[in-house]
Order: C-alpha cells, then structure tokens, then sequence
C-alpha cells in the first residue's frame, strides 16, 4: 500500500501538519515538547505568501508557551509578528488589540538593547498615534525621566485580555512585574544624573521604602544592569564605578587635545577676522 512520508508533503500541509502537533501538545500541557516542535516550523516560510493565516496561528499558539515562561519580551515579539501580518493590518479590530498587547509586554521586557530597539521602532509606528494612552506609555519609557507609579494609563493597560490571559495568577504577576519595570527604569534615570545620593533622598524620589529599594538596586547589580555601591552607616548609594590611575590618565590627555583644539580654531577666527576688516 501507499504510504505517506512527511518529506513528500507540501509546504502548507507540513506546517498545518506541525501546527496541529503544536496544538494537542500545549493542549496537554506539554511545553517542552511544544517547544521542540515549535522549532521545526521556519519563520521565513511564515512571511511568504498566502501563508498569513498559518502565521498568525504560529504566533497565537507560540504565545501560550511564552505565556507558561512568563517571558514579557517573546510575547511581545509574538503580538508584534501577528500585528505586522498585511490582513491583520487591513482590519482595526484585529491590529488595534494586537499592538496594544505589544506595547504592555514591552513594557513589561528587562531592559535591554533589543528591548529598546523595539521599542523604538513601534514609537515610529503610524497607528500607535491612534491609541493615545499606549503611545504615552513608549513615550515615558524612551524618556530619560522618572515615572511616577502607578502610571496615568495603567489601569488600561491592565484591563487588555491578553493582560488577565492565564489565570489570576499570572495577572497578579505582571502586575508585580510593571511596577518592577518602573522601579528598573527610575533607578537608570537616576543613575545618569547622581554619581552619588543619600538613600532616603532616592527613596523619596522613587516613592519606595528603603528596604525595597536596597532590593531592587541589589538585584540590578548582580544582574550587570547597573553600578552601585550602598554604603548603609552613612545612607549614600555611589553611582561611579571608580576609575583606574590609566583611565584617569587618558581622559586627561582627551580633554587637554580638545582644550588645544579650541585654541587652535579661537585664533585662527581671531585672525581671520583681523584681515576682514
């Protein structure tokens, strides 16, 4: 009898064929299996042509495995993917939600490079200016200011289906998670314009407790997200990472070549304007 291999196929029925195999394993609950069938599909192939439809199902079904690992960033490469879909981008009560969960789950990303180069290019986005309270929300991140908590437009952000998808539990957690974004966001800030601040000052500009706030900044500096040293009997957290007699040295050198260079240009305009006139 005839017998059907997986290799003679079509393209189409191998990835419904993978998608279905997707399905039943996260049906189960099976992530590590979902996972690994999940990589057999090509993303290339999902972007031709006439496939729009298998893509948009990829990316649901892969954001219930993102989901189970709480990963904020995949989830919103995911929304992203089946927002950039052309029928997705035809119909405004299919991009509308798709963008808006975009944006909630870059908001709740670790800060990273990719994560801000994300962030940057859904702030270029035409449509964003169509939801205001969203658009506001990249514009705060992208700002090297500090961010009051609770925001403006969280209980919007808060109130979107893909925010509560999951359970209470996982909603309670993102819900921990923003506001530990923010808290994230402000100590950065902070740490550009302060080399050094009294620990009761920062607590009060982040509207933290300073056991709170030692945890946070404890947690940023093992995870190399940023410099700081807490120095508790005199209450001031350091900024600066201290520099080396050799880095001292050439940043010396830096300035005296750039003071020679103002010199050097200030008298050639001075004779300049002497032979005008």
């Amino acid at each position: 009898m005839h017998v059907e291999t997986y290799g003679s196929l079509s393209k189409k029925e191998k990835v419904e064929f993978i998608l279905e195999q997707m399905r039943l394993t996260l049906g189960k609950k099976d992530y590590v299996r979902a996972a690994i069938v999940a990589g057999k599909v090509s993303r290339k192939q999902l972007a031709e042509e006439n496939m729009e439809d298998y893509k948009v199902k990829f990316y649901t079904l892969i954001s219930e495995y993102h989901r189970h690992d709480k990963d904020a960033f995949m989830l919103a490469k995911d929304y992203h993917a089946i927002y950039l879909t052309p029928h997705i981008l035809q119909d405004k009560s299919k991009w509308m939600p798709a963008l808006q969960s975009t944006v909630l789950f870059l908001a709740l990303s670790a800060h990273s490079n990719e994560q801000q180069d994300m962030l940057y290019r859904v702030n270029e986005d035409s449509n964003l200016e169509k939801l205001p309270s969203f658009q506001k929300t990249i514009q705060l991140l992208l700002k090297k200011e500090i961010i009051n908590y609770p925001m403006a437009n969280q209980q919007e952000l808060e109130s979107l289906p893909a925010f509560s998808e999951g359970g209470s539990d996982l909603a309670a957690f993102w819900h921990e998670s923003l506001h530990r974004r923010i808290i994230q966001h402000n100590i950065r800030i902070v740490s550009i314009y302060y080399q050094r601040i009294t620990g009761t000052r920062l607590a009060q500009l982040l509207g933290l407790d300073t056991t709170r706030l030692e945890k946070e900044i404890s947690s940023m500096v093992s995870d190399g997200a940023v410099y700081a040293k807490i120095d508790r009997p005199k209450d001031i957290v350091r900024f600066a990472a201290p520099k080396n007699a050799e880095s001292v040295l050439t940043e010396w050198a830096s300035d005296i070549d750039k003071l020679l260079h103002l010199v050097e240009k200030t008298t050639h305009l001075i004779n300049k304007e002497n032979m005008t006139h």
